[in-house]
């Protein structure tokens, strides 16, 4: 199928990456309605965009993007949270978890204490310094974030905004 918003005998003004894989697929397998690549593969490159950047301007201060929404998930629950939990906020593997966690210890950014329920498992919390680094990176990275949303005026900001949390609200079986 082709992309009902786009009549084929215009030329597209412009085009991005995923139009080229789209129109690609399309002539390839005429039989698949191959339109949801416009949707999902938009997000998923601007994630892969989005995490990069983030990562090249973070590492500036030692941490990279994994290390920051971890450490921002523990600066705002303001509580002692087990790794698991952290996971569960952060989509980040278990493993993933544990790993940014020991260099986040090490870096002296958050530190371990017993779960008195758990003899095996333990809370993590940010400490001073690691509360002062996540707010002293949190000003460069909403600066940043928002400097990559220019190209929305302010109605298509409210519409993606919008189509994203129904999306979202969908995929986590909440909507």
């Amino acid at each position: 199928m082709t992309d009902p918003t786009h009549d084929d005998d215009e030329p597209r003004a412009v085009t991005d990456a995923l139009d080229l894989v789209h129109d690609q697929w399309s002539r390839l397998r005429p039989d698949l309605d191959v339109s949801p690549v416009l949707v999902v593969g938009r997000i998923t490159r601007l994630a892969r965009i989005i995490q990069r950047r983030s990562d090249e301007l973070l590492g500036d201060h030692g941490i990279g993007r994994a290390d920051f929404d971890l450490l921002a998930a523990l600066v705002r629950t303001d509580v002692p949270t087990s790794p698991g939990r952290l996971a569960e906020q952060t989509l980040l593997s278990p493993p993933a978890v544990t790993k940014r966690l020991k260099g986040l210890t090490a870096a002296g950014l958050v530190e371990r204490s017993d779960n008195p329920a758990d003899a095996r498992g333990y809370f993590v919390s940010p400490t001073t310094r690691g509360r002062e680094l996540l707010h002293e990176v949190l000003d460069v990275q909403l600066a940043a974030e928002a400097a990559m949303t220019t190209s929305l005026d302010p109605v298509a900001v409210a519409a993606v905004t919008a189509g994203l949390r129904s999306m979202l609200l969908d995929l986590e079986g909440r909507g």
